[in-house]
């Protein structure tokens, strides 16, 4: 994938008229919704703009619908996100929760903080990102046995935690200094 279809696929937070989040979608159909009378532009990217013949747009982060029909349509909204490695790596915010360090999503690893071997349960709450170093060290031992200490508690987080995440993660992507050349 292109820098430049990188940008242009950037995620836009639909939420509802009370605020609450609904889906991503993409830019051309969030604009469409807003061009259409049936939403509004809650947030922009800073540095991201679309080009038009009548001048720059500002790009969406977040846009709301100013009508309830789409909200009626949606029925049985998970307010929780689902445990995954990715949904994990945006709750800890790319960081091992052992050393503190900063870890690529490819060599991040899901520690169990109670082991499975030990009656431990995969659910949020028992769960946190880990290098592998950190992992490997700490074994099948509670934290405190290996001598680790948990940056944060782990805990459920909800779906519009995830989503905003993902979002912020997608624009300090979006823009390091070589992409934004291609604006």
């Amino acid at each position: 994938m292109t820098d430049r279809v990188q940008l242009l696929t950037a995620p836009v937070l639909m939420i509802s008229t009370g605020y609450e989040p609904l889906f991503q979608t993409t830019w051309k159909r969030a604009l469409t919704a807003v061009f259409g009378g049936r939403a509004e532009i809650i947030e922009t990217h800073e540095k991201l703009t679309i080009g038009t013949v009548a001048g720059p747009y500002p790009f969406p982060a977040i846009v709301r619908f100013t009508t309830g029909v789409i909200a009626m349509r949606i029925k049985n909204i998970n307010k929780h996100a689902r445990l995954t490695r990715r949904s994990l790596y945006l709750r800890d915010e790319g960081e091992c929760q052992y050393c503190y360090t900063r870890v690529s999503f490819e060599v991040s690893t899901i520690d169990h903080v109670r082991p499975r071997s030990r009656g431990g349960t995969h659910v949020w709450e028992n769960v946190v990102l880990a290098c592998v170093r950190c992992n490997q060290i700490k074994g099948s031992d509670l934290p405190r046995e290996a001598g680790m200490n948990l940056k944060h508690p782990p805990v459920a987080p909800t779906i519009n935690k995830i989503l905003r995440s993902q979002i912020d993660l997608n624009s300090k992507r979006a823009l390091t200094p070589s992409k934004l050349l291609l604006q």
